[in-house]
């Protein structure tokens, strides 16, 4: 059955108690929310639990942390970008892109997965003054962290959907 888990998702997820990953998420994005240094508004909800696609959603789940910072200059935001860019690697954080994004706009973005955590983050910088295309209605940092597909220990079932 181990071997039909992997296929399906190209890895074993691993066992893990739901709070213990919610918890996890919410400090890495206090991690994060640190790194950018900006004291701006941000969005109040936490973490998430989600369905891992195609799993068992009674055994199987992710865990999504959507949350976003705005009320600081643009300018400001930029350089906590640069930031982002330059310390994330020292937190963990493997940066697999940086650059501008496929909108029209072509929004800042950072993408980093920390491997050894199981978390994957996508952190984007919408400017509501580029003309270029760009929907935002104000300016913000939106990130966006999600875990690998997580297994719940035996005898237990995801129920916090």
């Amino acid at each position: 059955m181990n071997d039909k888990k992997k296929d399906e998702l190209g890895y074993t997820p691993k066992t893990r108690e739901v709070a213990d990953a919610e918890e996890e998420a919410a400090r890495l994005s206090s991690e994060i929310f640190d790194v950018i240094d900006l004291r701006g508004k941000t969005s109040k909800p936490g973490p998430s639990v989600a369905r891992c696609g195609g799993k068992d959603e009674e055994k199987f789940y992710k865990i999504n942390h959507a949350w976003s910072l705005w009320g600081v200059p643009v300018e400001d935001m930029k350089q906590a970008m640069g930031r982002l860019k330059e310390n994330l690697p020292e937190k963990g954080w493997k940066i697999v892109k940086y650059g501008p994004d496929k909108s029209p706009s072509k929004s800042p973005e950072l993408i980093a997965d920390s491997t050894k955590k199981q978390y994957s983050v996508s952190i984007h910088l919408y400017d509501e003054s580029d003309k270029t295309g760009s929907k935002a209605p104000k300016s913000l940092i939106y990130v966006l962290l999600t875990s690998a597909c997580f297994q719940v220990p035996d005898g237990q079932t995801v129920d916090e959907y």
